[in-house]
């Protein structure tokens, strides 16, 4: 019987296993036993890290990238010891490496008893004492407690185009030789990376759409504006008597606005964007980003540390609503791109070889062309690339662990998306109540908390998990002496 059964090793399960270690070795006690599973293609890697090209860069600054709090600057000193240098945006292959060389160390140091299991589970099932779990091949090992950290999962958002040739999911499977222009679904990071790469390989135009018509937006050098109203005491004094917490933030929300009005990059970025100007739109924002004025986005930023608090105390009505009304802009204007990959941007929609589209509705496909319509004009590729990230909705989902856990009812889905998830224990919940032992740790539990895609989050989740978890383990530990 294993202690913690870790479901997918990536950033988040090594991050996982780094907590435990440390938590352990401050207590000096017996090894506790630790089953990992992951398939041998992203084994210690993560499919996010591990399976990008090398053109391809985090999003994150290198500051807030540790696996462990216990060394906050550990990817900082790793880059310097392995490469004798300081990126400001290092590719995502160099972090994948360093998930590896923790995972190594980890094993090394010998704190932890680990098996490894370079397998994917299927099927898990309750018992007395725990979990049975079993994986692709065959195998079956029991576990007291399982936590999965199964990273990006997502639903397909085009089932219908899998058959049809041009149809693309994946950099590999694009056509550099190939000239004819290029169809991306998406405009988020996902997909800028889709265009980097698409570019990095071929000359063709490019063209992305979103159904918002939203842009990118670009990273700011420094936060130089400090919020006046929407501050987190603000939003406690002023919900504390509030059923609609929702409300009272944006109503906060659009005071910090209003107080901007004059100064504020939104309204004439959008404007520019509107207009159908996206070359002046980016250069306003590279500008604007390069002399650290983008006050907007520093009230967005700001809300960080403290917006999955403010997510928990949202009613589940509140957040359906805030996704419908507020999530496009969000992601827009509170997860920017790095200046360097925006002078990218830049550069391609100066030269005609890169333009963005609002859609009308979904591209369809008709005699062997997706067909896409926008306010202005249907425009007709051979190419078309999903970039979208897919849909978060889990009983979509074409996962055989996920869905045999449904059949079981050890999980449901959240209505904003991924698993349910106790937001205080990361514990599953099904019908509102916890499942015992068993747990959901990184992007799978955005509908209950928001910040998910952050790997500063995801750690700071791992370790909530393993103090509360050396602590049981640890009495458990002393009552079997007794």
């Amino acid at each position: 019987m294993y202690d913690v059964a870790i479901v997918g090793l990536g950033a988040t399960g090594v991050s996982l296993l780094s907590q435990i270690q440390d938590e352990i070795y401050k207590v000096r006690t017996v090894k506790p036993r630790i089953a990992v599973f992951n398939p041998p293609c992203s084994f210690a890697k993560g499919k996010a890290f591990g399976d990008a090209d090398a053109v391809h860069k985090v999003n994150t600054p290198p500051a807030v990238m540790a696996v462990t709090s216990t060394e906050p600057e550990q990817f900082i000193h790793w880059m310097y010891s392995a490469f004798s240098t300081h990126e400001q945006w290092p590719s995502r292959l160099k972090y994948s490496d360093f998930i590896s060389q923790t995972y190594r160390d980890i094993r090394h140091a010998g704190i932890l008893h680990i098996d490894e299991w370079r397998n994917s589970v299927t099927e898990m099932c309750r018992n007395a004492g725990g979990f049975a779990l079993k994986d692709d091949k065959g195998d079956v090992i029991y576990a007291r407690k399982v936590v999965m950290c199964l990273g990006s999962l997502a639903a397909d958002i085009f089932p219908d185009f899998k058959s049809h040739h041009g149809f693309i999911t994946h950099y590999t499977q694009f056509d550099q030789f190939s000239e004819k222009p290029l169809l991306i679904a998406g405009s988020g990071l996902t997909a800028i990376d889709a265009f980097r790469y698409a570019r990095s390989k071929s000359p063709v135009d490019i063209h992305l759409y979103s159904r918002s018509g939203y842009a990118p937006t670009c990273l700011t050098t420094r936060n130089t504006y400090i919020p006046v109203h929407l501050t987190w005491r603000n939003l406690i004094a002023a919900s504390a008597g509030s059923d609609d917490v929702l409300s009272v933030f944006l109503c906060l929300l659009r005071r910090e606005f209003n107080l901007l009005l004059q100064h504020c990059e939104f309204r004439p970025a959008m404007k520019l964007l509107r207009e159908g100007r996206q070359v002046d739109y980016f250069r306003l924002l590279l500008s604007r980003a390069e002399k650290g004025d983008l006050p907007w986005q520093d009230v967005l930023v700001s809300t960080r540390p403290y917006m999955h608090k403010l997510w928990i105390a949202f009613t589940p009505g509140q957040k359906q609503r805030f996704m419908k009304m507020y999530g496009a802009v969000w992601a827009a204007w509170q997860h920017p791109v790095p200046q360097e990959v925006y002078s990218e941007l830049l550069e391609a929609s100066a030269a005609g070889k890169l333009k963005f589209h609002q859609a009308l509705s979904s591209p369809e496909c008709e005699g062997g062309l997706f067909l896409l319509k926008t306010r202005s004009q249907m425009l007709s590729f051979t190419r078309l690339w999903d970039a979208t990230g897919g849909r978060l909705h889990i009983e979509s989902m074409e996962h055989p662990l996920l869905r045999h856990l449904l059949n079981q009812q050890l999980i449901e889905g959240h209505p904003c998306g991924g698993i349910d998830t106790d937001p205080l224990t990361c514990q599953c919940r099904v019908n509102n109540r916890n499942v015992p032992g068993l747990y959901n740790i990184g992007p799978l539990s955005k509908g209950s908390l928001f910040s998910t895609n952050s790997i500063w989050f995801n750690a700071r989740c791992t370790e909530s998990w393993a103090k509360k978890w050396a602590v049981e383990f640890c009495e458990n530990v002393v009552k079997e002496t007794l």
